[in-house]
């Protein structure tokens, strides 16, 4: 199939464009920024996600089957000082994006959510996607809305919309320089002896999914008959004291987290229920927590070692 994936500068992008490439699919790259590990034989085009007429161009020359749309501001930080570039690059345009898909032919247009950011701090954890969304973050919101927009793109057009709605990706590859992603940010300063902090009291709990897991969600998401919204997830609460334990055993690091105080837009708990992604995918998580940290800490140390 002919399809376009956005984001793949990004950590889930960049093995979601693998997994299709290998797949034998023509895939076709959308982002600002080049992708950290390119895939030879496939194109990439660089343009900001909210150049409208750039965008309605390459999606017109591309004329994808399927949009996998993963290009976001992630930071649920920068959210909280920069609201404005969260609804400019995931609200708007995102909707943009997938009228453009839409009046290009496309038939299916996955969106990557969020799963835990969109619904605050749910009363009852395990959250599903019956749970209410309450965000507590301009990024959660901006996923919320955008979910929201989406749907009415799909009514619009005809086009299926599905929303794959993950909790906290982690795995190889991850971008340990941001604000998102505290297991690669852990294990690299592990791994050099650097000391590593904690925010907060190290007790709030999150989803910690293993990102090749959440690449079949979206694969599956793409071949299912209807547009689904599924939350992503092993529904399991892990806390950050857990996920430092887990690394500092990996790593083989001896030191003691320094403790912080909590940042802005955090919330306290939070796990997945992932029943209805088994029923209409007929998704479950493959791999644990340990083995996903293994698998992880082998890389980041394999390229420490270069």
């Amino acid at each position: 199939m002919r399809i376009l994936v956005t984001g793949t500068s990004g950590f889930i992008a960049g093995h979601l464009v693998r997994r299709l490439h290998s797949a034998g699919h023509e895939v076709t790259g959308l982002d600002v920024a080049e992708p950290r590990r390119p895939v030879e034989g496939w194109r990439d085009v660089r343009l900001d996600l909210r150049d409208d007429a750039g965008v309605s161009r390459v999606v017109a020359e591309v004329k994808p089957e399927v949009v996998f749309h993963l290009a976001a501001q992630a930071s649920v930080s920068v959210s909280m000082r920069e609201p404005r570039l969260d609804i400019e690059t995931n609200v708007i345009a995102s909707v943009m994006l997938a009228r453009a898909a839409a009046e290009a032919g496309a038939r299916r247009f996955v969106f990557t959510s969020s799963g835990g950011a969109m619904f605050g701090a749910p009363e009852i954890v395990p959250a599903n996607d019956d749970t209410p969304v309450e965000p507590r973050s301009f990024y959660g919101a901006s996923k919320a809305s955008a979910e929201k927009f989406l749907k009415i793109v799909e009514w619009e057009t005809g086009m299926t919309v599905a929303s794959v709605r993950p909790g906290n990706v982690y795995g190889p590859y991850q971008d340990p320089h941001g604000e998102a992603g505290v297991v690669a940010i852990f294990a690299e300063r592990m791994l050099r002896g650097e000391p590593v902090t904690i925010f907060g009291t190290g007790g709030d709990t999150r989803d910690y999914v293993y990102v090749e897991d959440v690449v079949e969600a979206q694969v599956r998401a793409s071949e299912a008959a209807t547009g689904e919204m599924c939350v992503v997830g092993t529904g399991l609460e892990t806390s950050t004291h857990k996920i430092f334990e887990v690394l500092a055993k990996h790593c083989a690091y001896e030191r003691a987290p320094i403790m912080a105080p909590p940042r802005a837009g955090d919330i306290p708990r939070m796990a997945m229920d992932t029943t209805r992604a088994r029923e209409v995918w007929g998704w479950t998580p493959q791999v644990s927590l340990d083995e996903g940290i293994a698998r992880t800490v082998e890389v980041f140390r394999a390229a420490a070692q270069k």
